[in-house]
């Protein structure tokens, strides 16, 4: 019988950010299936949801995260600030919070800094 292999909070977080870099729809696979994706103002609830925000987003603005500092892990808790590099030569500042539990991603709220 094949050992299932559990990833550590950090590990999530890190195979997160190379598969929205790698604009890879399988990034939704990450999430629990009644997962939730929280930010401006709107909560998606499910892992059908999330992945259809994603494919929306990197169609559209194709981005690439690009981490400020170190993640900073508190049990099952990740925080990570990013930069966030857009298909149009703009960039956006954010931190995201990621509520992990099982090796996979529970909840991620996003914060988007002002400029």
């Amino acid at each position: 019988m094949p050992k299932t292999v559990t990833l550590e909070p950090v590990e999530i977080v890190n195979e997160y950010f190379a598969r929205v870099r790698a604009r890879d729809l399988r990034l939704a696979e990450l999430f629990h299936m009644d997962a939730e994706l929280v930010g401006l103002g709107t909560r998606r609830q499910g892992r059908s949801a999330i992945a259809e925000f994603y494919r929306g987003i990197m169609e559209r603005a194709q981005p690439t995260p690009r981490q400020v500092g170190s993640l900073l892990c508190d049990g099952s808790r990740v925080a990570a600030e990013i930069i966030i590099d857009l298909a149009g030569g703009g960039t956006v500042h954010a931190i995201d919070l990621f509520d992990t539990e099982d090796g996979l991603i529970r909840s991620l709220t996003y914060f988007i800094a002002a400029e």
